[in-house]
């Protein structure tokens, strides 16, 4: 029987997961998959408060990471609709998708 494996190749350390994982490899899957399974638009992805939107984005980033470097099994996306109501009397719909 073989005695257990030794990390690095070659007397060389093998590189850090950190180095290797591209959150935003992660996010632009997740982007994918939600225009498929959620019909999320890139509009609502990017809207003020959702995952993609300029306030949320370095935070979706930091969970992507921690969700490649921990034995994390599934991320959960959040879809929330509000009804808007516009001054012209029509009714719109706001889509907020937020990742947990």
């Amino acid at each position: 029987m073989e005695g257990p494996l030794v990390p690095g190749a070659n007397g060389l350390p093998s590189p850090s997961l950190s180095s290797t994982v591209d959150p935003q490899t992660i996010v632009n899957y997740i982007t994918n998959v939600l225009q498929v399974t959620l019909e999320a638009s890139i509009d609502e992805l990017e809207a003020n408060g959702s995952l993609l939107s300029k306030s949320k984005l370095s935070d979706t980033i930091q969970r992507c990471k921690r969700f490649a470097l921990e034995s994390q099994e599934a991320l959960y996306v959040q879809k929330n609709e509000a009804q808007l109501e516009h001054s012209n009397g029509n009714d719109g719909s706001q889509c907020e998708l937020l990742l947990n």
